[in-house]
């Protein structure tokens, strides 16, 4: 046999002797391997793989490194999504602030027209010789506006948010029409001139008191004026209570925000808190100026020019106040709508319980000092801001304003009536300017810190106002009281909206609307307050004594 044969059959002869598995392959032990031998020997599992301790060896820094590349990354999925959240969140309660602007400027633009209009048609009618109609005007417009606050905000806390919008809309405008209508009715029921006459004329056969009418028809009207006049102030103030005191906080609580810090959400709240408080603001004080200058140049546009001055002229001008009322109707009515179903969280509403717990114990009160606190009185001074709000209601009895009274006592004191106008201009501009003073301030200091600075400004300057009635040279005492009233101006609204916003962040939810209402009960008090003493001290030259009395309230 050759030797090439000899190792062929070796070969075969150490294949035949290898084992094999049934079907003729071989066994896996005797399979080739590139490994060590010492794998072979590894313990195994009932299905043949190896065990959980023989696995391939792997770093344990390894392990930990891919852990966290996988949790980075479902991180980074979070992280985005979260930022598309609240990047929609944003954009929603962008859109629903812009829309809240809106309303707002609507709402204020017409209510300054109609107030100013008012005056102009109850002074008319009592053919300009007599203010006792715009004096009762006032004074029932106050006094239901301080009787129903309470009860209008107890409404709010209990009632569907955009049913309590739409109703304080819709019923706040129909009586602005339908007073509107009888002034058209009473003005053109009295087509004659109105002039100022030096000369006493023969009232006998003219059913007039002081130039007022006394007959049937005109009582009837002019009561249905007072009455749904004051009905619309109340109203009005209801929908802003709802709007200021409630919708804005759930809004300011409605953005997502990116970090789980609570104060930082918080701080986040706060700054849009005052950004919206500040230009809601920008917006009032700019309509109260915008809007009787719109009226002016309306019923001027439809006035004669002469001295005598028709009722048939402002016939028209009560024309325009209805049509202007059923514009901003519209455009608030669908802009509460639209704000309402954009931010969903306003569809939530709290049960009021802390207000029901109130009424229920109403009866019993709440000692506060030597006075018994009943009913939405006493829910409003449980609270921790309320002093603050009595704090901002004094400020409303502060006669060193260029309201009626001021007016009244400057035009005494030989001031003609355009410088007057100007430095109310003035005035209402530094109004504006204490709008960005607040928003500088609320980056640099807390919110009770701005108030406490404001209210001291606002007390110095009118401490200069109260200084000036005791000065002998007439020039020196007018320069004093003007620069004292303008300036106080810039306090005055740093404090109302520093006032505004610790309600906004420390009242409960359930209760906003009530103390939101008696906060305006309050207001018009002391508001009422000075106009009281007008009536009782009637002499300018007594100014000083309700200036004084103002002056104390504000220390």
């Amino acid at each position: 046999m050759s030797k090439g044969e000899s190792n062929q059959d070796d070969q075969e002869s150490s294949v035949r002797s290898r084992p094999q598995n049934n079907d003729g392959t071989a066994s896996e032990s005797d399979q080739p391997s590139h490994q060590d031998t010492t794998e072979q020997s590894r313990p195994q599992n009932d299905d043949g793989t190896p065990s959980e301790s023989d696995q391939p060896f792997r770093d344990e820094d390894s392990d930990d490194l891919e852990s966290q590349e996988r949790e980075g990354l479902l991180k980074s999925d979070d992280t985005i999504q979260n930022a598309d959240k609240i990047w929609r969140g944003e954009e929603q309660i962008n859109q629903a602030r812009k829309l809240l602007y809106l309303s707002h400027m609507f709402d204020q633009f017409s209510e300054g027209t109609w107030q100013f209009c008012i005056i102009l048609f109850l002074a008319a009618f009592s053919n300009y010789e007599s203010l006792v109609l715009v004096s009762t005007y006032g004074l029932c417009s106050g006094l239901l506006v301080c009787y129903f606050g309470p009860q209008l905000g107890r409404f709010i806390d209990g009632a569907d948010r955009l049913f309590t919008a739409r109703l304080f809309i819709g019923l706040q405008s129909s009586a602005v029409l339908l007073a509107t209508t009888c002034c058209y009715m009473l003005l053109a029921a009295n087509e004659k001139p109105f002039h100022f006459s030096d000369e006493s004329e023969d009232d006998s056969n003219n059913n007039s008191s002081y130039g007022v009418p006394t007959d049937a028809k005109s009582i009837f009207l002019l009561v249905g004026v007072h009455l749904l006049g004051a009905i619309a102030q109340v109203l009005d103030n209801g929908f802003t209570v709802a709007i200021e005191r409630d919708w804005i906080v759930v809004m300011s609580q409605y953005i997502m925000f990116s970090s789980e810090e609570e104060a930082e959400n918080l701080q986040r709240q706060k700054e849009w808190l005052s950004e919206t408080n500040v230009v809601l603001k920008q917006i009032d004080l700019s309509c109260k100026i915008l809007a009787p200058a719109v009226a002016g140049f309306v019923v001027a546009g439809w006035d004669g020019g002469g001295e005598n001055h028709n009722a048939s002229d402002l016939k028209s001008a009560a024309l325009f106040v209805g049509c202007l009322c059923a514009v901003a109707l519209v455009v608030e009515y669908v802009c509460s709508t639209k704000i309402f179903y954009v931010v969903h969280t306003l569809q939530i509403k709290p049960l009021p319980v802390a207000s029901a717990e109130s009424s229920n114990s109403g009866s019993n009160g709440t000692k506060c000092g030597i006075f018994t606190l009943q009913g939405g009185m006493k829910v409003f001074m449980s609270q921790e801001v309320s002093w603050a709000g009595i704090s901002l209601s004094f400020l409303y009895s502060n006669v060193f304003t260029f309201g009626a009274i001021m007016t009244a006592y400057l035009v005494w004191r030989g001031m003609a009536l355009e410088q007057i106008g100007i430095w109310r201009g003035v005035s209402a501009a530094l109004g504006l300017a204490g709008t960005v003073v607040y928003k500088f301030l609320s980056t640099r200091m807390d919110l009770v810190s701005s108030g406490m600075l404001s209210v001291t400004f606002q007390f110095c300057c009118l401490s200069l106002c109260y200084a000036s009635l005791f000065v002998a040279d007439l020039n020196t005492s007018s320069v004093m009281l003007i620069a004292g009233v303008c300036s106080s101006r810039i306090g005055l609204w740093v404090f109302d909206i520093s006032v505004t916003q610790l309600m906004q962040l420390n009242v409960a939810d359930d209760v906003r609307g009530e103390v939101g209402g008696v906060q305006s009960s309050l207001n018009s008090f002391f508001f009422l307050l000075s106009f009281g003493l007008g009536i009782l001290l009637p002499d300018p030259a007594s100014f000083h004594v309700y200036a004084s009395i103002g002056y104390i309230f504000v220390a």
